[in-house]
C-alpha cells in the first residue's frame, strides 16, 4: 500500500499544472473531534495527530509501526498548517454525546447571538461555562466561535467571513451503516473538489467500496448549525457503523483514509499554485474520473430547527421524548442509501402494527442514518435521514441532474 500511495501522489506532483480552482493557497486546517463526546474515533484521530506533531518536532519516527500504515500529516503535507480541536471536552470525559444539548446544532448566528446576549444580561461577558442558565454546549459553541475569530457574530459572516481557519474538518462516527460518508454544503467548489478526490482515492487506492458523498442543501453560512461552519470552508467525515463510546481499529483506519485524502488534495492544490507549472492538473484527473459529474446523495432540506437534513420522524413516548414509540422495521436495518417506496414497511409500533411509509418525501427515497443512535435524542432531531441520488459539478459544487 505504501508503494501505491507514493506513486499516486507522485503522479499528481510531477504531472504539472494548467490551472487551479483557487487563486490563493489553503494555509490553515483545523481538524476537530469529540463534537459528540462519545464518538471516540474522532478523538483518537486528533490525539494521534498531536502525537505525530510531537514526533515530527523531535525528528523522530513511530516505533514498531508498519510504514505502509503510518502517515505523519506534518511531514506529508508541509504546505498546510494543521491544528486540532477537542470540541466537547466535558462530554468526552463523561463518555456522553453531550452534557445538556447537541452541540452540533448550536452554531447558527441566532443561537450564538442568544448566548452572547444572555451572558451579557447576566454580567458575564466571558460567558463562563459555569453559567447555570445556559446549556453547556451553547456556551462551548460560543467559545469555539470566538477561537475562530467570531466569523458569525463578530463580522458579517457568510462566505466573506474572517474565520481564523481556512477549513474546519469535523470527524464523526455513526451507529448506522453509512460507510465512509463525505459531507459538505452545496455550492462550495473547494470542498466539492476535495470530496471528489477523496471519494476516488478511498475507492481506487484504499480499496473501500462503501464510500459516499452527501451534499447538504445550500444554506447561508450564518444559518448553518454545525461546528465546522465556523471555518471559511466546512467539511464533515462520518464513518460507521460503530457503537458509541468504542474505538475500532478498522473505523479509525477508514476515517484516517478519508482525512488523509482530503489533506493530500489541499496540499497538491497548494503545490500547483506555488510551482506555476503547466500540464495535467489534479482537476484534469478529476475530470477524467468523473466525466458526467460526481455521484452523490442530496439530502432533503431540514424541516425542524434541530435537524441538519430532512428526516422521517418516528413518534416518541409522552413521558420521554428520547424514546421511540415505534422502532425501525427490520427490513430497513443496515440498508443505508437503499430505496424506500410508498407503502413499504417503515416502523413497528408497540402494539406490533407495521407503519408503512406514506410518501411524504416522494414516492421513492433513499434512507440514510438508519436507526442512528444519536438521533434518539430530541435535541439532535429524531428519525431517519432522507436523500435522493444525484450528481454535482466539482468545479462549482452545484448539483446537476442525475
Amino acid at each position: 500500500m505504501m508503494f501505491r500511495r507514493v506513486v499516486f501522489l507522485a503522479s499528481f506532483l510531477h504531472a504539472g499544472v494548467a490551472s487551479s480552482l483557487f487563486s490563493t493557497p489553503v494555509k490553515t486546517v483545523t481538524i476537530s473531534g469529540g463534537t459528540h463526546g462519545n464518538e471516540y474515533t474522532g478523538i483518537w484521530c486528533i490525539k494521534a495527530i498531536e502525537k505525530q506533531r510531537e514526533l515530527f518536532n523531535a525528528n523522530a519516527e513511530a516505533t514498531n509501526a508498519p510504514d505502509a500504515k503510518v502517515i505523519n500529516v506534518f511531514k506529508e503535507y508541509p504546505s498546510l498548517s494543521i491544528d486540532t480541536l477537542l470540541a466537547n471536552p466535558k462530554a468526552y470525559m463523561a463518555n456522553r454525546r453531550f452534557i445538556d444539548t447537541d452541540m452540533n446544532r448550536e452554531f447558527s448566528i441566532k443561537k450564538l447571538q442568544h448566548t452572547t446576549e444572555t451572558c451579557s444580561e447576566e454580567n458575564d461577558a466571558s460567558c463562563d461555562s459555569s453559567q447555570a442558565s445556559l446549556p453547556y454546549e451553547s456556551i462551548r459553541a460560543k467559545e469555539i466561535e470566538s477561537m475562530f475569530g467570531a466569523p458569525k457574530t463578530g463580522s458579517t459572516g457568510g462566505d466573506d467571513g474572517d474565520a481564523n481557519s481556512d477549513i474546519v474538518i469535523d470527524l464523526h462516527t455513526t451507529t448506522a451503516n453509512m460507510g465512509i460518508t463525505l459531507i459538505f454544503t452545496e455550492g462550495d467548489a473547494l470542498m466539492s473538489a476535495a470530496a471528489a478526490y477523496a471519494l476516488h482515492k478511498c475507492k481506487t487506492e484504499y480499496g473501500y467500496e462503501n464510500v459516499h458523498i452527501l451534499l447538504l442543501p445550500k444554506t447561508e453560512k450564518n444559518d448553518r448549525t454545525h461546528l465546522p461552519s465556523v471555518g471559511t470552508h466546512d467539511f464533515t467525515i462520518e464513518v460507521g457503523p460503530t457503537p458509541q463510546g468504542v474505538i475500532r481499529h478498522d473505523i479509525v483506519e477508514q476515517t484516517e483514509a478519508a482525512l488523509h485524502s482530503l489533506l493530500e488534495f489541499l496540499h497538491l492544490s497548494n503545490m500547483e499554485l506555488e510551482n506555476k507549472t503547466t500540464g495535467t492538473t489534479v482537476l484534469d484527473r478529476l475530470r477524467s474520473a468523473f466525466p458526467n459529474g460526481v455521484p452523490c446523495y442530496q439530502s432533503a432540506p431540514a424541516v425542524g430547527a434541530k435537524e441538519l437534513h430532512g428526516k422521517i420522524q418516528w413518534p416518541t413516548l409522552d413521558d420521554n421524548p428520547n424514546f421511540p414509540a415505534a422502532m425501525v422495521h427490520k427490513s430497513l436495518q443496515d440498508r443505508d442509501y437503499q430505496p424506500l417506496r410508498t407503502g413499504d414497511p417503515l416502523f413497528v409500533g408497540l402494539d406490533g402494527a407495521v407503519i408503512p411509509y406514506d410518501g411524504s418525501y416522494g414516492d421513492e427515497v433513499l434512507l440514510m442514518f438508519v436507526n442512528e443512535g444519536g438521533y434518539y435524542y430530541s435535541s439532535s432531531g429524531t428519525g431517519i435521514g432522507v436523500a435522493v441520488f444525484s450528481r454535482y459539478d466539482f468545479e462549482t459544487g452545484n448539483n446537476v441532474e442525475a
